[in-house]
């Protein structure tokens, strides 16, 4: 029996989690779970699952759950961090949302856990210092839970970088993917929450919709399976049946193929290398649509073009772009700027990020969270 913490409980990475667990509860529970405000439905997972720690991020909703429960609750990055030190937790899934993630992931690296990663923005930010806590806590070890990271994985499956000749990650090319560049100044907020394929939160969402998230996820390659930026492609693949695929230098393609459901990569984060049944769709190839492949428009999507140049410059760059993203996400659900001002003004706090060289700390990239998202809210006033 493995006992898993759960950040990020509530949200839609979270959820799927929670079923996986579910279909596996003789070999995992669910021993933490971590959330930001949702009071009701963490509640009812503790008393569901006999949950015995929690957290919440925000300190007001952990006052609120402390007395609907009865029991201590932590709060704030600080409980956060406590969950993923446990010493008791075998697994960490990271289902964060945004920046937040990126302490509570080092953390756990430092106290020797497995730590299954949802949180694509801990990678972006400081992947250099994550590389350095894997050296030093060899015991530590991360198994990644994005469908298409999860897909490279299984593809190498262990092979050395060397083997590697491009790393292609499909897109799904979001709900702007035909539309013509003239007609994006008109976005509304309901148009682009309004995915064709996936169901996710509001700010992933948009990030699909801008292919900021695919821009996230290169930076996230890069880190994960140490290959160059100039063999990692983004693929448009609007069915998304084709979670990725690896190139190798003998000429071999191989993708990985699955129902756009993320219990899949969820479990397979949890069990590597087994497979185990899962209670999930079936593809039947006979009868799939025609699968497609397209070009990405790195014209409509200015985002994608700037986080490759972010992972090409480098240091304290992509943490500042990453920050600056999601503030300038949040000012667009709730309707304060247009949704081409988002790449606009991410290309701007990127213009003015210093050159960091040598070895790159925590701190820097702290810093570099913090100053973006200054400049940023300053841009959007």
């Amino acid at each position: 029996m493995k006992n898993v913490v759960l950040l990020g409980a509530t949200g839609s990475i979270g959820t799927s989690s929670v079923d996986v667990i579910l279909q596996h509860s003789d070999i995992f529970k669910l021993y933490a779970v971590a959330a930001n405000s949702s009071v009701d439905k963490v509640a009812e997972l503790v008393r569901k699952f006999k949950v015995e720690r929690v957290c919440m991020f925000n300190e007001a909703a952990a006052k609120e759950l402390e007395k609907v429960l009865g029991m201590p609750v932590l709060a704030g990055m600080e409980g956060l961090c406590e969950l993923a030190a446990d010493p008791k937790a075998d697994i960490i899934i990271n289902a964060l949302m945004g920046a937040v993630g990126c302490l509570p992931t080092i953390t756990a690296i430092e106290h020797g856990k497995h730590v299954a990663l949802a949180n694509k923005e801990t990678m972006v930010m400081a992947g250099p210092v994550i590389w350095d806590k894997l050296a030093e806590n060899p015991k530590s070890f991360i198994t990644p839970i994005d469908s298409e990271h999860s897909a490279i994985f299984q593809c190498l499956s262990g092979r050395p970088e060397k083997e590697v000749e491009f790393l292609e990650i499909t897109a799904s090319g979001g709900p702007f993917r035909e539309w013509p560049i003239e007609k994006f100044e008109q976005i509304t907020v309901a148009d682009a929450l309004n995915h064709p394929v996936w169901s996710m939160g509001k700010k992933i969402t948009i990030d699909s919709a801008s292919m900021m998230n695919k821009g996230l996820e290169v930076l996230e390659a890069h880190f994960l399976f140490h290959i160059p930026y100039e063999q990692i492609k983004v693929v448009v693949h609007p069915q998304s049946m084709v979670h990725s695929l690896v190139q190798f230098r003998d000429g071999s393609l191989m993708a990985q193929l699955g129902a756009p459901d993320m219990r899949i990569p969820i479990q397979v984060a949890l069990t590597w290398p087994d497979r185990l049944p899962l209670e999930t769709k079936r593809l039947d190839l006979p009868t799939l649509a025609k699968l497609t492949f397209f070009e990405p428009d790195f014209n409509k999507f200015r985002c994608l073009a700037l986080a490759f140049e972010a992972g090409r410059r480098g240091g304290i760059v992509p943490a500042m772009m990453n920050a600056a993203n999601e503030v300038l996400v949040d000012a667009f659900l709730k309707g304060n700027l247009k949704f081409t001002d988002i790449p606009k003004h991410v290309e701007t706090i990127m213009s003015n990020a210093p050159t960091v060289t040598g070895h790159l700390s925590l701190d820097q990239v702290l810093e570099a969270d913090a100053e973006a998202r200054r400049l940023t809210e300053a841009l959007i006033k």
